[in-house]
């Protein structure tokens, strides 16, 4: 992730990921979405059970305007399995 200081509504001073790169703005996110994961990388232990691109993948994303952000359900965002030693 990347810190924000000016984030979009809804979303907790992390950078926001675009469609197309631009100058303060990481690309590569879907244009049909606005829960798209705002996680850049991850690093698992090699033997780990999901891999980076599972679990940054494995949610349907959802178009929502900012009035609706805050009352999206878990599900609705990627979520990240965590290494528990």
């Amino acid at each position: 992730m990347s810190q924000e200081g000016y984030p979009s509504s809804g979303v907790w001073r992390i950078r926001d990921v675009n469609p197309s790169a631009a100058q303060w703005r990481f690309g590569g996110a879907p244009a049909d979405s606005s829960t798209h994961t705002r996680i850049i990388d991850v690093a698992y232990p090699a033997d780990f059970a999901a891999s980076q691109e599972e679990a940054l993948s494995g949610f349907t994303p959802q178009l929502a305007d900012s009035a609706v952000f805050d009352a999206l359900p878990p599900e609705a965002f990627a979520q990240l399995p965590l290494v528990v030693p």
